[in-house]
């Protein structure tokens, strides 16, 4: 088997184990505290933030406009939507030359 295969197999692992362990960890409590949902309502928007701001400040041009043009689709669009539309335009200017 090769090293590739081994890491996506590592990889669906630990995330098989993360999410169980989440479930049991929550299922324990019955209750959810409001402190914890609220961080938990949080990550998602960290995440974001965190995968796009480097993008931002030290990407091409294309993806800096596909970003800019993303925001402003995102207020209209669902998610799937606006990340197709941002992955296309993307796509089609690097295919371009830019």
């Amino acid at each position: 088997m090769s090293e590739i295969w081994l890491i996506i197999l590592a990889a669906g692992a630990l995330t098989y184990l993360t999410r169980a362990g989440g479930h049991l960890l929550l299922a324990r409590f019955g209750r959810i505290p409001p402190r914890l949902d609220a961080a938990l309502n949080a990550v998602p928007a960290a995440v974001l933030t965190t995968i796009v701001t480097p993008v931002l400040v030290s990407g091409d041009w294309p993806e800096r406009v596909a970003i800019v043009i993303c925001i402003a689709l995102s207020l209209r669009l669902p998610l799937i939507a606006t990340v197709a539309i941002g992955t296309t335009m993307v796509a089609l200017a690097r295919a371009a030359g830019f």
